[in-house]
């Protein structure tokens, strides 16, 4: 409400303007290029949206936006081609079905990163409610907006799912030890120009004090945060600038002094949120579905630890969905006699849970015309420069212009990895994570891509992907047909095809 009435009296009032100026990026209100448009992020608790809130927000997107949701790389869904006047009258729409925008963007906590398929699959336990516990924490006051620069959290359910958890400014991954479930706690990671693989700072916490790290870690970001300099600001640089040793130093006095301060509190708080979640589902034992053997081979079907029940990965194109295809969606699931959640992903994509195998592929049948396949089909990019203020490239028709080249060459899609395009070297697109990663840049004669790859994401201290050389944009099919080929004629996979040195040999031969 607040933030609505400041955005409309900094129309007619010049100091409220000022005023407006200086905050609009903490309640998720970006200017978009040169347009004269606003970008709006709402906040998604859980990364969860119902089939009516998304048929809600695609209206509100057409009413007030360009008539569509981008999908982002932090299950958010965003507004574009916003108009200055519209914004207060939208925040206040999305708002009376409690949606908002507080710390979204800025220099604050993000939202909480966890994996949408956390409560569903086979996993070490489930993490909702204590991504639940800190995003309600966080958004209690204003502790967690001011800060130096972006404070990223990320939970994992598992090893697998555990690469944001590994980059973040904190991450927890869910372990068991002794029977006890608890979190192994990473920290001080991140993308970007200067990126750098989180630390481990705890081995083992017990799943109660998670509050403790949340706390000491904003405090320590606090006072030893770059407030001068803000491309040295993050979380990650204090770290690169005093070494390990002497960051674990640190932290450890941070943690020492919450615990010294809120004595048994955040503990007493956490535990009783977690000893009252009551589960919901009684898990039976499984059966195979006479569907699965040949559906289960498509990448995006997850299959649930419920017996009977599969998830199923929706990828719009560039991430965006439009309204009539977003309607087509929700209401084809509030068709569904039974419960189906919607998760957004880290990935642009929507995950749809809880399914029935013979509704899973009715829904893949509505959708085939505008959501990909298989995981080349599902690359992705970020919003690119039309739109993006910092953006060198203009990443989404160079994605389009890849893939369409492959039109009548679909078959060869299958050896080919997921690939993502970030405009510039913030990693938006997340290319230092990827199995194919490509950051843009401006040179003399044209568009050129820096290519990342190599990257280990499976052990406990992860490797980010190394640069491996550039192309120029328009050459990237070709370089990409070529790997296919290899990899369909030698029956060989991505993951080692890389490992070797003719891999470096084709970049050379295109860049």
């Amino acid at each position: 409400k607040e933030i609505a009435e400041l955005t409309r009296d900094s129309l007619i009032d010049e100091e409220k303007n000022k005023e407006w100026e200086g905050i609009r990026t903490s309640f998720g209100i970006y200017t978009e290029g040169k347009k004269g448009t606003y970008m709006i992020r709402p906040r998604y608790l859980e990364n969860k949206i119902t089939p009516d809130n998304l048929k809600f927000l695609l209206k509100m997107s057409k009413k007030y936006g360009d008539g569509r949701l981008h999908i982002t790389t932090r299950q958010d869904l965003q507004f574009h081609g916003v108009k200055r006047e519209d914004i207060a009258e939208l925040l206040e729409e999305i708002s009376k079905k409690g949606y908002f925008t507080k710390a979204t963007g800025g220099n604050g906590a993000r939202a909480i990163v966890t994996p949408p398929t956390t409560g569903f699959e086979e996993e070490v336990f489930d993490v909702t409610i204590h991504g639940k516990i800190i995003t309600d924490y966080i958004l209690e006051g204003k502790d967690f907006m001011g800060l130096p620069r972006k404070y990223k959290i990320a939970l994992s359910n598992k090893e697998e799912n555990s690469i944001y958890v590994k980059i973040s400014d904190l991450g927890f991954q869910a372990v068991i030890k002794n029977e006890k479930k608890g979190f192994r706690v990473y920290g001080a990671g991140g993308l970007g120009p200067t990126a750098k693989e989180s630390i481990v700072l705890k081995d083992f916490i017990e799943e109660d004090e998670i509050l403790y790290q949340v706390v000491a870690i904003r405090n320590l970001f606090s006072d030893h945060g770059n407030r001068t300099v803000k491309s040295k600001a993050r979380l990650r640089y204090i770290l690169i600038n005093i070494g390990e040793e002497e960051f674990l130093k640190l932290y450890n006095k941070y943690l020492g002094d919450v615990y010294n301060e809120k004595g048994e509190s955040l503990k007493t708080i956490t535990r009783k949120i977690i000893d009252t979640k009551q589960s919901t589902i009684n898990y039976s034992k499984k059966s195979k579905n006479k569907n699965e053997n040949e559906e289960i081979l498509d990448s995006n079907i997850v299959k649930g630890k419920e017996d009977g029940k599969y998830g199923y990965y929706l990828r719009p194109p560039r991430g965006d969905i439009y309204v009539k295809d977003g309607n087509e969606i929700s209401d084809f699931i509030k068709k569904l006699d039974y419960e189906v959640e919607l998760r957004l992903t880290s990935n642009q994509k929507i995950f749809v849970r809880n399914l029935k195998m013979d509704d899973l592929l009715k829904l893949k049948n509505i959708s085939k015309n505008y959501y990909s396949g298989n995981e080349f089909l599902n690359s992705y990019s970020c919003v690119g420069k039309s739109t993006c203020n910092l953006g060198i490239l203009d990443t989404p028709p160079i994605l389009d212009s890849i893939l369409d080249y492959f039109n009548d060459k679909i078959e060869l899609t299958n050896y080919i990895p997921q690939i993502s395009l970030s405009g510039c070297p913030n990693s938006c697109a997340t290319h230092q994570i990827s199995k194919l990663g490509f950051s843009g840049k401006k040179k003399k004669d044209g568009d050129y891509f820096t290519i990342f790859a190599k990257g280990e994401f499976l052990n406990k201290t992860i490797k980010l992907n190394e640069v491996v050389g550039e192309i120029k944009a328009e050459k990237i099919p070709y370089f990409l047909e070529d790997i296919a080929k290899i990899l369909k004629k030698e029956k060989k996979l991505y993951e080692e095809y890389i490992k070797e040195e003719r891999f470096l040999e084709l970049i050379v031969k295109y860049s």
